[in-house]
């Protein structure tokens, strides 16, 4: 479960930043079904690990 995200829409994107700034992942439709793109921010951040994270990415764009 993602506890700290804070969403933002715009022009068809949804922006998620999880955590305090740790990752940025974007969501854009397509026609066959969503893109996603992660970042990391370069400092550390162990509150949400990478896999967990991806983990939780899936279960919402399936």
């Amino acid at each position: 479960m993602l506890l700290s995200v804070q969403t933002i829409r715009d022009s068809g994107s949804t922006e998620l930043v999880v955590g305090p700034n740790a990752w940025l992942v974007t969501l854009t439709p397509s026609g066959y079904g969503s893109i996603v793109k992660v970042q990391k921010s370069p400092g550390e951040y162990g509150g949400l690990p990478e896999p967990e994270l991806r983990f939780d990415i899936a279960r919402c764009t399936t």
